[in-house]
């Protein structure tokens, strides 16, 4: 090969690697830009899944997973760089420059350093995350005994308020609502109160009652929500109501709530709510239709089961009814049964 040659090919092979190392360049100034869309994209997920904490937890590994992922491949990019300016100085040391730098702010691997440390934030608070997610939604003492519901309602109390209190009482419950019209006061028992919409409704047409509900959280906010002195608050729960045993009531409320008492445990439930009718009482229930959820405490319900439950505590069940969900739940709708003594 004559020395022409050699140069020629001396020359590509230099034009080839500082191209390779100028696209190296460009890569590794993108990764920051790949990190935050990334780490932004995931977080936001994260903030929009409040309801699935297993699935905000895959995300926040993910990110986690994915900063320390481009942690390395910064470390592995800024070497071949390194290896790169080698050569260049051993090849052309007259045109090469170089930026030793004298302090750590001014040094060669400073840039990268300052990349990683930042990504490394970013995957340790998405570990961090990561942990608070999955100890706030760590079982309760109440679903390792069975009680899923009262647990998920403690964690959703807020947002379930936001939906629940913008549905009207008359829209939930227009049969209930027309039953207490013209009525002197009544004693009625909200069993489930869950936020109080029932409750205050139904005190603010002049009646007394006692709302029950299992859950501390929405105990808390319907209380502060719902502050009229006819109404009040006990923290209970089916199937024993140790708190109203001995008491009756004209009419026992059972709203969204049927469906949280595990079947082996309805028919005692059922006894405990009949010994709470006043003579002349009644039992008015809505029934959530749609498929059961057993980690959230919910499970299938059908109006046969409450009238066989009724014929053998020698009452009778009345259809009120059906109705579509009222926050747009195409595979739940409600049936309202009132159930009284013959």
């Amino acid at each position: 090969m004559s020395d022409e040659q050699a140069n020629a090919l001396q020359l590509a092979a230099y034009n080839q690697n500082w191209e390779t190392f100028r696209s190296l360049n460009n890569l590794m100034w993108q990764i920051p830009l790949i990190a935050m869309t990334l780490t932004g994209g995931l977080w936001f997920g994260v903030s929009t899944v409040k309801d699935t904490p297993y699935f905000a937890a895959g995300l926040l590994f993910l990110a986690g997973c994915g900063n320390i992922g481009l942690m390395l491949t910064l470390h592995r990019l800024r070497y071949i760089m390194a290896q790169y300016l080698h050569w260049s100085k051993a090849t052309y040391a007259a045109g090469h420059v170089s930026a030793p730098g004298t302090s750590w702010l001014t040094g060669n691997e400073t840039v990268r350093r300052i990349f990683q440390a930042l990504l490394g934030l970013a995957a340790l608070i998405s570990f961090v995350l990561l942990m608070v997610t999955m100890t706030a939604n760590k079982p309760s003492q109440a679903e390792t005994v069975g009680n899923q519901a009262i647990a998920y309602y403690d964690r959703h109390a807020v947002d379930l308020a936001d939906s629940y209190e913008g549905i009207s009482f008359e829209n939930t419950h227009p049969a209930l609502a027309q039953m207490l019209v013209g009525k002197p006061p009544l004693r009625i028992l909200d069993i489930g109160a869950g936020t109080g919409r029932d409750a205050a409704a139904i005190a603010l047409r002049g009646h007394h009652v006692v709302a029950v509900d299992p859950s501390a959280q929405m105990l808390k906010l319907a209380q502060s929500l719902h502050g009229d002195p006819r109404i009040t608050w006990l923290s209970d729960a089916l199937p024993g109501l140790a708190k109203v045993q001995g008491q009756t009531f004209d009419i026992v409320l059972l709203s969204a709530v049927w469906m949280h008492i595990p079947p082996a445990e309805r028919a005692q439930a059922f006894r405990q709510i009949v010994a709470l009718m006043a003579p002349n009482g009644n039992i008015y229930i809505s029934l959530r239709m749609g498929p059961g959820d057993p980690e959230r405490g919910i499970w299938p319900v059908d109006a046969d089961e409450v009238g066989r439950l009724a014929t053998v505590n020698e009452l009778k069940v009345t259809n009120l009814g059906a109705q579509p969900d009222l926050l747009g739940r195409a595979e739940v709708s409600w049936q309202t049964l009132l159930v009284s003594r013959p």
